[in-house]
């Protein structure tokens, strides 16, 4: 039996298939069938500031026109070129005024650097104070390029977030084949080698370096005080309150048992000085939070598979082993746990020689004797295809069960879960992206995917899979996004998400990174909503 670790390298291809193909390009014909990379949530309009610069720009071709109601707006598209332009656009005839997002394209010609654009600018400006124009669009327009002389936006490759490709007829057929889901024990996806995109060759994120408007969604490096974690992979970050717990985790040689906590608020670690049963260092364990208690399950060190059930009472930094009457999981690591009706759910994952596909569940409080019993859940509907390195996302009485790995296949299927009904349900997602060792974070009705390994390489893309819908969407991010890599560690606080550590094949990192979510942040306060109900 072969062992089940994490791929540094692409899987090897399956027998018979044709190799895989790249299958995001800035270029691809397929973009239609992703809503527009740089549309806003519900189609929310940029800021008045930015209304007004836009106008202004538009004045400044046509001096003599004046703008009347309705007010202007804007709205981002795309050019026949690929480049990504902002339209200006009221009840009056006005010229037509372009910015692209990543550098300054004026009156429809690129401009081949910064340098131009900001000559431009500011020659349309000197023009148009010379004209006479004077409103206080115009001021903050020329205030606006008097700054960017002084202060050069960094330049940037990811223009725009890579789409999927158009797929080709035999593809066309084999995903309308592999759209009926088979009910069976041991659901296994279809082969990914040709009909699932992956990540481009050069791997350029959705992420732009420049300003950003207010309602757009910005990373950011973190610096952080006091006594910061090492750098690690693999380990858990878990929300309490406004604090961050991070535990485990190893560096590529040594495993730990630490627990550090963030503060959200004041960006200051600490190393909590825990009492009580001593937990062994573990890895790709599962931590999941129940009110102020976290419980760890699981993970391992080298050759060590763990099945041990721990409890961290956060109040009290005391750690208590859980005593356990009756079967219990078989020791492994990867796996995911997930809380849900009083319930820690366990599934998948490996225990060295084979991946995993069973179900169990271990209610979260002992009983009159201060022990816990687990149980092996039966379902219906047929078990996704065994894995570890998936993602497990509660979504209302649902759990989103989406990529992951076998050993051999890096996957990319996304498995419903009815907690209810304990009823198996499994979604043809066009395209069906492939990822392992990645985050899934719930905002909304939105799965925000991020980072991870397609299959080929480390990837630093942050997708987004709109649940009722079942389509993945993109959108431009600006800001320094973080390295491609994998095995971090995510987690939403506040309207950030925080991503920390990770791996990249090479190096383990101990940075920190927020995604400022913005307008998104908003999100979790939507009503509730079916998964696929306007699919």
């Amino acid at each position: 039996m072969s062992s089940f670790s994490a791929p540094t390298s692409p899987p090897p291809p399956v027998p018979g298939t044709a190799p895989q193909t790249p299958a995001y390009s800035s270029k691809s014909a397929a973009s239609a069938e992703i809503s527009p990379a740089y549309s806003l949530v519900d189609n929310v309009a940029l800021n008045r500031q930015q209304a007004a610069i836009t106008a202004s720009r538009a004045l400044m071709k046509s001096p003599s026109r004046t703008l009347r109601s309705p007010p202007l707006h804007d709205s981002i598209a795309s050019s026949e070129d690929g480049t990504v332009i902002l339209q200006a656009a009221t009840d009056a005839t006005i010229p037509s005024v372009m910015a692209s997002v990543a550098g300054m394209s004026l009156g429809g010609s690129a401009m081949t650097s910064d340098d131009e654009a900001l000559t431009a600018m500011t020659a349309a400006a000197a023009q148009a104070a010379k004209s006479g124009v004077r409103n206080s669009a115009h001021k903050r327009t020329s205030r606006n390029v008097a700054e960017l002389a002084q202060q050069q936006r960094p330049h940037t490759n990811a223009s725009r977030p890579p789409l999927p490709q158009q797929p080709t007829h035999s593809q066309q057929s084999e995903s309308r084949s592999s759209s009926r889901a088979p009910s069976r024990q041991g659901h296994r996806p279809g082969k990914s080698t040709t009909e699932t995109p992956a990540a481009s060759t050069d791997n350029s994120s959705n992420t732009v370096e420049a300003r950003a408007p207010t309602p757009a969604m910005y990373w950011s490096r973190k610096e952080a005080w006091g006594a910061k974690p090492p750098k690690m992979r693999s380990q858990s970050m878990t929300v309490i309150g406004s604090s961050l717990y991070v535990f485990g985790g190893w560096n590529n040689n040594v495993c730990y048992n630490d627990v550090y906590v963030l503060d959200s608020e004041t960006m200051f670690w600490s190393k909590m000085p825990t009492t009580g049963d001593e937990v062994p260092p573990c890895r790709a364990h599962t931590t999941t939070a129940v009110g102020h208690h976290l419980y760890v399950f699981g993970g391992g060190d080298g050759t060590q598979y763990f099945s041990d059930l721990y409890v961290l009472d956060t109040s009290s930094c005391i750690w208590t082993r859980a005593q356990v009457n009756g079967a219990t999981p078989s020791p492994r690591r990867t796996h995911t746990c997930f809380h849900y009706n009083g319930y820690v759910y366990l599934f998948g994952g490996g225990d060295g020689h084979r991946a995993l596909n069973d179900l169990w569940r271990v209610r979260a409080e002992p009983d009159a004797n201060d022990t816990y019993t687990w149980e092996e859940v039966e379902t219906t509907g047929g078990r996704p295809f065994p894995r570890g390195y998936h993602t497990s996302t509660l979504v209302g009485n649902q759990v989103v069960v989406f990529g992951g790995s076998d050993g051999q296949e890096c996957f990319g299927d996304t498995s419903l879960l009815n907690l209810d009904t304990m009823e198996w349900s499994h979604v043809a997602i066009d395209p069906p992206l492939t990822r392992l060792a990645h985050s899934a974070t719930l905002v909304g009705m939105y799965l925000f995917v991020i980072c991870g390994h397609d299959g080929s390489d480390y990837s630093n893309q942050v997708l987004m899979l709109k649940l009722d819908t079942l389509k993945w969407e993109t959108r431009v991010i600006y800001g320094s996004a973080p390295s491609p890599r994998g095995y971090h560690a995510c987690a939403l606080n506040d309207g950030r998400i925080f991503l920390h550590g990770g791996y990249n094949g090479q190096d383990v990192f101990d940075d920190l990174y927020t995604l400022e979510l913005s307008s998104y942040s908003y999100l979790p306060q939507v009503p509730e909503f079916v998964i696929g109900c306007h699919r």
